[in-house]
């Protein structure tokens, strides 16, 4: 068998962001994928984990050669790597195809390519770097400092959302954790003692959901 595809996966799905999201997803699977020659398709992130609310639909699409002109909705996030590249990513610890071996969903894949890069490298997985999730604490906690200036509360929280993900990831990692999804995060962070951060992202998220 050269193609492999699991649409059935899709129907187990309950927290898609919105309709549309769906029916993009479902179209590329569908219709998409023989265009673009797309080696493999995985669902990672909040969606690919059984969490009551996902913001957007995180896709990771391995291709080989020139890459695909791929146009989602604004709440399907695609990242895109070259298939010749993908192992040297791993080897680097690059989070989002670290985090689609360990978590994610196979929706799309050809010649086993997915399964084989999966079995080769689950059990001794990098952890991703905890200073470039440092790097990106700070750079919201500057942020953030302008934002309570000019007193925008919604983008105030949200600055504080990613501050706090992005610190509980650095802490989570550098204890030998690899984070789960954002909503995942507080009772992670609980595991190794960080309450206080895992509250206040925990109250974060919550009126995330509300808004």
């Amino acid at each position: 068998m050269l193609n492999t595809t699991t649409p059935s996966v899709l129907e187990k799905i309950q927290n898609w962001p919105s309709a549309e999201s769906k029916a993009w997803v479902e179209t590329l699977l569908e219709k998409g994928i023989s265009s673009y020659g797309i080696s493999a398709v995985v669902m990672y992130g909040s969606i690919a984990r059984n969490v009551r609310y996902c913001a957007d639909v995180d896709l990771l699409i391995i291709y080989p050669g020139k890459k695909p002109k791929i146009y989602p909705p604004i709440d399907v996030d695609v990242r895109m790597y070259e298939a010749g590249a993908v192992e040297g990513l791993i080897r680097d610890g690059n989070e989002v195809i670290g985090w689609a071996i360990r978590f994610g969903i196979l929706l799309y894949e050809q010649n086993f390519y997915w399964s084989d890069i999966s079995r080769r490298w689950k059990n001794h997985l990098p952890l991703p770097s905890p200073v470039e999730a440092e790097k990106r604490s700070e750079r919201a906690r500057s942020l953030l400092e302008d934002l309570e200036k000019i007193g925008d509360e919604d983008a105030i929280n949200e600055q504080l959302t990613t501050m706090l993900t992005q610190l509980g990831r650095a802490n989570l990692i550098r204890s030998g954790i690899f984070p789960a999804s954002r909503p995942e995060l507080p009772n992670q962070l609980r595991e190794i003692g960080e309450t206080k951060i895992a509250n206040k992202l925990s109250k974060l998220l919550s009126l995330r959901k509300i808004t």
